[in-house]
């Protein structure tokens, strides 16, 4: 019986062991863990999460592209609108020494003229001090009387000799006795003292110097206004004086291209015709021009026919003597100014607002008309209707637009200079 007893121990033990074999004998494992068993366990405290989230990372916006100086003016150019460009393409004349004219003040304001041009009659040159007091009152007027929010150009014609429209306290040689002297140091200084006076009168641009050039100045209507027989030193003379007005702070405008030396015409009181051909003018008339042309403001062109050439269209509304040669073949780049619009040279040969449209689309950008208000409107009317209608595209517009604009910036101008 004992026996039996020590056996039936020995068999609970063995059967103890059955779930892990490796356990010692003896030892008995524990039953596992169940997930219950687990979710009951006590887990230690932990410290709680930051309230402050992480800040999520954000991408750096693309820098704007920087636009060119060309592309910021366009896009200032874009911001007006139609009248507006129109009224600079347009430097009108008027009456009075001291104060703008009613009847011109209305037309400044109404059509956002861009420029205006001064005349011997705008200069009381008798006063004690040769007329500038009063010249710098009138321009003043000029100036408070603009609503366009874009200064003006404001010109005059001063050239020396015949052709001073003030009375200057030192003697201005004429550009025969320059190119006489052919000291282009004697013209520098000069032009230099002349811009300094219409500075001072609140005048920023000169048509000064004539690069027209003949074999016979005294033949042509010119006379002592044109430098010299000799291309060359025409275009020496014509540089210093160009040079002595930038040193003074004025724009200036040469003239008459492609040259009035080759006729005794007056294309004030005519159509001047000169029968020269294209290679007589590139080896002479043109000379003087060509040398100017990187430095000049701009270039005036004349009321000439020039048959050889364009047998229809006077030079200041033919496409071949403006888009074709001056800018494409010379690769002139400035402002083009017609002649006066009061001339015959131009009346003979079509109305003012058809003179107006051609002058553009030929590649003009300025037109000059002295004080005849009647002919200003017809101009306006000429240049407003072509651009309603489409004759005068969007970019042909703005073309002309973009180097007056231009022209003023040189004068000290900033379009700019109230953006953020």
């Amino acid at each position: 019986m004992k026996k039996f007893w020590c056996l039936f121990l020995i068999a609970i033990l063995l059967l103890g062991c059955a779930d892990d074999p490796d356990a010692p004998i003896g030892v008995v494992t524990p039953a596992p863990e169940t997930p219950a068993a687990v979710e009951a366990t006590a887990v230690p405290e932990t410290a709680e999460p930051d309230a402050t989230p992480s800040p999520v990372p954000t991408e750096t916006p693309a820098p704007e592209p920087t636009l060119s100086p060309e592309e910021r003016l366009y896009d200032y150019i874009d911001g007006m609108t139609d009248a507006e460009k129109i009224g600079q393409l347009c430097m009108f004349g008027f009456t009075g020494t001291k104060e703008i004219s009613a009847d011109f003040k209305k037309i400044l304001q109404e059509y956002r003229i861009g420029g205006v041009m001064l005349y011997g009659q705008n200069v009381s040159r008798t006063d004690s001090d040769g007329g500038f007091d009063g010249c710098a009152a009138l321009t003043d007027s000029v100036r408070r009387a603009n609503r366009s929010g874009i200064p003006l150009l404001i010109g005059i014609d001063v050239e020396g000799g015949r052709v001073t429209r003030f009375r200057w306290k030192k003697t201005l040689s004429s550009a025969r006795t320059l190119g006489k002297k052919n000291d282009p140091d004697k013209a520098r200084e000069q032009f230099r003292y002349i811009a300094d006076g219409l500075s001072s009168a609140g005048i920023n641009m000169d048509l000064a110097p004539c690069l027209d050039i003949s074999e016979a100045p005294g033949e042509t209507f010119l006379g002592t206004r044109i430098i010299s027989s000799d291309s060359d030193v025409a275009a020496e003379i014509g540089l210093a004086c160009i040079e002595g007005l930038h040193d003074g702070g004025c724009l200036s405008v040469v003239k008459h291209f492609p040259g009035h030396g080759g006729t005794n015409a007056d294309s004030h009181e005519s159509t001047p015709v000169v029968n020269k051909s294209y290679d007589a003018l590139a080896d002479y008339d043109l000379v003087p021009f060509r040398e100017a042309l990187g430095t000049a403001d701009g270039v005036l062109v004349a009321h000439i026919l020039y048959p050889k050439i364009d047998d229809r269209r006077i030079a200041s509304l033919s496409e071949a003597f403006i888009d074709g040669l001056l800018r494409g073949e010379l690769g002139y780049e400035g402002v083009v100014m017609s002649d006066d619009f009061r001339m015959n040279g131009l009346r003979q040969q079509t109305s003012l607002k058809n003179g107006a449209v051609q002058f553009i689309l030929a590649g003009g950008d300025l037109i000059l008309c002295g004080a005849n208000h009647s002919y200003q409107r017809e101009i306006l009317k000429g240049l407003t209707e072509a651009v309603e209608n489409g004759t005068i595209g969007a970019d042909r517009l703005n073309e002309s637009v973009y180097r007056i604009l231009s022209a003023k910036m040189k004068t000290g101008w900033d379009p700019f200079e109230n953006e953020d």
